[in-house]
């Protein structure tokens, strides 16, 4: 490899000259020394995301690099080929259950409290989304003690992503869903959303069976409609294409299914949700894909009550939000109507 005339430590100099390839990656590491993420990454200057572009992993790296001796294990490649999926994790309760699940002396599934249940599920269906043939949480968990590099890549990238600090501050979930661990303005993916729901279970629907972009939670009585912002034509067929972008930082415009009637059961409990009891959480994403081409999460803007509407078949509804919108997120989500 070729030395750049400045200091190697130069970010500048190793973020623009060199691609990421797994190549190229390889002999940066070997370059710097680094074979902890968060030493490569202050001195590369890298981004996380530049290491998990296709299917690259940091173990997959450091092995290239020479810098790893211990031997792939089975079902390694298809757990490394699942870390990308934790990069917008923040919070520092999930972060720190993740974690000690991840360690060596991690704690049994059936020795945790309820809440440390719900993150464990959480963490399991986001590494399994189709229940990776296990028949129970401890059975998955189980087979991590022998996945010794996977465990040190994914804490590594728990504790770097969560270092790199926010100006948000997450906002509990109260009332009737204050027994969910998930917090307005952080981010989840689909496969955390329906296990902290309760909806991905054993015996219940498989986080990787499920594609619509709305949810009846028959048990948390809670309608959960995730919205993503851009739709463009390769993803989103003229029918789903619906017009979703915020009016305020307290009032969302959002487009029901197309074959939902404003008298229909749905319609109607849209519509009367207050009345019946029932609930409305929005989730919100700007994009289907992140720079990477990986599935990007949605942030939790919190509870909705409905305001209005017009039409039917879709009904286009305006909700209240009961948490204002960050100002950045206002900032994209009120543009979002000019491309549509």
């Amino acid at each position: 490899m070729t030395l750049p005339s400045q200091p190697p430590h130069d970010p500048e100099v190793l973020h623009t000259r060199l691609k990421a390839t797994a190549q190229t990656l390889a002999q940066e590491v070997k370059m710097l020394g680094s074979s902890q993420l968060a030493d490569y990454l202050s001195k590369s200057g890298r981004p996380i995301e530049d290491l998990y572009r296709a299917n690259n992993s940091w173990t997959a790296i450091l092995r290239r690099a020479g810098l790893a001796a211990d031997a792939s294990q089975p079902r390694e490649a298809d757990l490394l080929k699942r870390v990308h999926a934790f990069l917008h994790v923040d919070g520092t309760e999930r972060v720190q259950v993740y974690d000690r699940l991840l360690g060596d002396d991690a704690p049994s599934y059936d020795s945790l409290g309820p809440t440390e249940q719900t993150l464990a599920r959480m963490l399991f269906f986001n590494l399994w989304d189709k229940a990776g043939g296990f028949s129970s949480y401890a059975q998955g968990f189980e087979s991590l003690r022998e996945q010794s590099a996977f465990r040190s890549e994914l804490r590594q990238v728990l504790a770097y992503v969560t270092e790199q600090k926010s100006d948000r501050v997450p906002i509990q979930l109260g009332g009737a869903h204050a027994h969910i661990p998930l917090k307005v303005h952080s981010e989840y993916n689909r496969s955390e959303i329906l296990a902290a729901m309760g909806v991905a279970r054993f015996g219940g629907q498989m986080p990787g069976f499920f594609a619509q972009g709305v949810l009846w939670d028959e048990v948390n009585r809670t309608d959960a409609l995730l919205i993503t912002l851009q739709k463009n034509e390769r993803d989103f067929s003229p029918t789903v294409r619906y017009k979703d972008y915020a009016l305020s930082r307290t009032q969302f415009h959002w487009e029901s299914q197309s074959t939902t009637a404003n008298t229909s059961p749905t319609g109607l409990r849209y519509q009367q949700h207050a009345q019946r009891g029932s609930h409305v959480l929005l989730f919100m994403r700007r994009n289907k894909d992140t720079d990477i081409g990986k599935a990007q999460p949605w942030m939790l803007l919190g509870p909705a009550t409905y305001e209005s509407h017009t039409g039917s078949k879709p009904m286009a509804v305006r909700w209240r939000l009961d948490h204002e919108l960050p100002a950045d997120v206002w900032a994209y989500a009120s543009t979002a109507v000019m491309n549509l």
